[in-house]
């Protein structure tokens, strides 16, 4: 439980079940500090229901009010981007030059400063307390203490004012940073820099440059990097390689090997307090894992279409083999898992500290944004239950539209964001590229225009970038930087299977298992033919199509069975095999013998340790495919038809799903 201190203050919650507790215990001066010294614009709702919103904490003129950033602007209502990580280094200098000082500075200030690395990052998990006056009784109902929500609709909508606190933060610490240069040209070009920043993403779907990996080398390779501070030039730690806590308190990070880490850690050497980051494995494993995320966010795009299955990655059977299975929640626990593979982004109660957290999750936000924009407005948060509640939602309450994204105020007068006013990334102060509607005087051409992007990074657009990555012997010694090229588009001619009206068949594995299976996070590995019997080489493998991760918290939850659930795409490893001649087509008398014969799964700890597929009587694999006309132009999208549950491909297999379970 996140410890109360200071003033509490019970109030009782409208139409929820569980009570709330304030506390102040943070200066006037910390929040003006970090106030920008012009005045905020924003057009931002003034919801009905702000009483309740009020009544989540109490009610005092000390909270933080999140806004984002305002500067930018321009006079047709154009925004500031959040650029690409890499784009943003090789394209805006300046930007990046004032990002990295911004962000070694930020990583500076005193661990018990509100607004400190430390306290953000710790209000997604640990070390569980209260974060800007906001604390709960919640009756001890939560299998969870942090603030984040996961196996939640409000997945999506909860982390985007958490990105916004970030950038506000960030961008405050980067203008005064723009404002310590000396008067003349670098001053006006560091200033005019800061007023146009705004946080970078990763794309870990889209295929990277020529010579580069699907982990940036600005994160995972140079510990120090040369910035031009107001000073001159100097060499300082790389921010984005790490984090490094200024004093580790073991009662803040109970847990074992968390608690002798000085310093964020990715794909650990080992698990004694000297242990170090595997940057180079990391990066061999994401470029492994890319096509299947890339094939996993077009599919999520392009095919669902309602709110509640897209969000998050609770699995309720409806009967159809249509059933959806991926979602935008299980797509982000795969790049936890294989980044942190052990470290800090793996388990929810630390992943925030790691300094990719925020890169990775303006990426799920962007994502988000995508789909807003080429779906109904209407298909937005409803009422369900959360599963595993918070530390401030209790669990088996009803999350809804409505309900505050706590910590996270609006002003400073107690008032709480809410899924209903954070629907427009606008409101905030930023888009992203695909996303720049002001140059649009219709929104249908607007949406053909993001359908095209979409289409072009993600889908079979995608420009083939090298070979093929299956039956491809990787060079795993090679330095990070000149990592074979994984294949980028999809592997051979689609236009060879597609029949004379357009039409062909994706193939899809579905994953479904109970969340806490095994007592903490873990990985779910889908093969299509021979693979190494060592577990350890089974994330690198050739024949590796994709692999899942079930993202928990690292101490096992008593009582829980929710039932958690994401998808391999197979299309694009049928169609390696038909370039090889191991199959002649994708039609179903020929993939579907193929796919019983050679569709393998594996599970493994995130030490790499094989748990027996008998020791998961939860776990289902099932294999469906679905006929799909291509579109007919570059700015529409594929439209999929009903779902054929192969259930010969998995009877039978441990593990596998028979025709006699539910779907």
């Amino acid at each position: 439980m996140r410890p109360d201190v200071g003033l509490k203050v019970f109030l009782p919650l409208l139409f929820t079940s569980f009570t709330i507790s304030a506390t102040i215990s943070r200066p006037n001066d910390l929040r003006q500090a970090s106030t920008p010294d012009f005045e905020l614009d924003l057009d931002i709702p003034d919801h009905p229901s702000k009483e309740r919103r009020q009544a989540f904490a109490f009610a005092s003129s000390n909270t933080y009010g999140i806004h984002g950033v305002a500067t930018g602007r321009g006079p047709n209502g154009s925004l500031p981007f959040r650029h690409e990580v890499l784009d943003l280094q090789l394209n805006n200098p300046d930007q990046w030059n004032l990002y990295m000082l911004a962000l070694d500075r930020l990583q500076s200030v005193d661990q018990g400063e509100l607004l400190s690395w430390y306290q953000i990052a710790g209000i997604h998990g640990r070390p569980f307390v209260s974060w800007d006056g906001v604390t709960s009784a919640a009756n001890g109902s939560s299998s969870f203490q942090g603030y984040c929500t996961h196996n939640s609709v409000l997945f999506p909508t909860w982390h985007r004012p958490y990105l916004a606190l970030f950038e506000q933060v960030l961008w405050n610490t980067m203008l005064n940073i723009s404002k310590e240069y000396p008067p003349g040209p670098d001053y006006d070009r560091y200033v005019a820099a800061a007023a146009d920043f705004r946080i970078p993403y990763w794309d870990w779907a889209k295929a990277p440059p020529a010579d580069w990996g699907t982990l940036p080398w600005s994160v995972g390779g140079p510990m120090t990097v040369d910035v031009v501070t107001p000073t001159g030039n100097k060499t300082i730690r790389n921010p984005l390689f790490s984090y490094e806590f200024h004093k580790l308190n073991s009662i803040d990070f109970p847990d074992n090997p968390f608690n002798h880490w000085n310093s964020t850690i990715r794909y650990p050497t080992s698990k004694d307090p000297n242990a170090s980051s595997q940057n180079l494995p990391v990066g061999s494993d994401l470029d492994n894992s890319r096509l299947a995320l890339r094939d996993r966010v077009y599919n999520l795009l392009v095919n669902n279409h309602n709110y509640r299955n897209f969000s998050n990655k609770s699995w309720f059977p409806n009967g159809s083999p249509g059933n959806p299975y991926d979602s935008l929640e299980s797509i982000h626990d795969a790049v936890h898992g294989i980044v942190g593979h052990g470290g800090h982004m793996t388990f929810l109660e630390y992943a925030g500290f790691d300094p990719i957290f925020m890169l990775h999750h303006a990426m799920v936000d962007r994502i988000f944004a995508l789909w807003q924009a080429v779906n109904d407005p209407g298909e937005y948060v409803e009422p369900a239950t959360a599963t595993d509640g918070s530390y401030t939602i209790s669990k088996g309450s009803t999350e809804d539209i409505n309900t505050p994204l706590t910590p996270f105020h609006s002003d400073d007068t107690g008032d709480f964001w809410i899924s209903d006013s954070v629907r427009n990334i606008k409101t905030f102060g930023y888009s992203y590229q695909e996303l720049a509607d002001w140059n649009f005087t219709s929104t249908n051409d607007f949406q053909a225009s993001v359908r095209g992007f979409i289409n072009t990074l993600y889908g079979n657009a995608s420009p083939p970038k090298g070979p093929t990555k299956r039956n491809f012997k990787r060079e795993t010694d090679s330095a990070l930087q000149s990592r074979e090229k994984a294949a980028d588009a999809k592997a051979g001619d689609l236009s060879k299977v597609v029949s004379s009206d357009g039409k062909y068949n994706e193939y899809l594995a579905n994953i479904r298992v109970s969340k806490d299976a095994v007592g903490g996070s873990f990985f779910v590995h889908i093969f299509l033919g021979d693979f190494n019997p060592d577990p350890a080489t089974w994330i690198t493998e050739p024949n590796l199509v994709g692999t899942h991760y079930v993202f928990t918290s690292i101490k096992p939850v008593e009582g829980m069975n929710i039932t958690v659930s994401g998808v391999i795409p197979l299309t694009t490893a049928l169609l390696d095999d038909i370039q090889a001649g191991c199959i002649k087509s994708l039609d179903t008398a020929e993939v579907e013998p193929y796919l019983k014969q050679n569709l393998h799964w594996r599970v493994t700890r995130v030490d790499n340790t094989e748990i027996p597929l008998e020791h998961l009587p939860d776990l289902k694999i099932s294999a469906v495919s679905s006929e799909v006309k291509k579109p007919d132009c570059e700015t529409d999208f594929p439209q999929w038809g009903n779902f054929t549950l192969h259930a010969d491909v998995t009877t039978g297999k441990v593990g596998g799903q028979c025709g006699c379970d539910p779907i």
